[in-house]
């Protein structure tokens, strides 16, 4: 039985200087939070698959996406936080790099055994 399966990552929270809240336009509190996903087998991350961005307001808690935001300097934010701040950390390859040294020491066997 092999249990697998996806599980995600939470990225670098980061306040932002301007901008509004959708919900409660409350001002400048609003934070944005990256979640990056990744395949595991026994728990164990292989790789990722995909992120997504939301901003978070800090007083109602209320979590939006970019098609949510209608705030110019809030979306500028937002644009600027994902494109340079939402980096795949190395852990997620940590399965793919045990398999790879497991292969290698696999076909090194031969070779060590003389």
């Amino acid at each position: 039985m092999i249990i697998f399966g996806t599980g995600s990552s939470t990225i670098a929270p980061q306040k932002l200087d301007k901008g509004n809240c959708p919900h409660c336009n409350t001002q400048n509190n609003m934070w944005v939070q990256g979640y990056k996903k990744y395949v595991h087998v026994f728990w164990i991350p292989f790789f990722p698959i995909g992120k997504k961005v939301y901003t978070v307001c800090g007083h109602c808690k209320g979590a939006f996406e970019k098609r949510e935001i209608q705030n110019q300097e809030l979306l500028e934010n937002f644009e600027d936080f994902k494109r340079s701040h939402i980096k795949t950390p190395w852990y997620h390859f940590i399965g793919l790099i045990i398999l790879a040294f497991a292969i290698l020491f696999i076909m090194a066997m031969p070779y060590l055994a003389k």
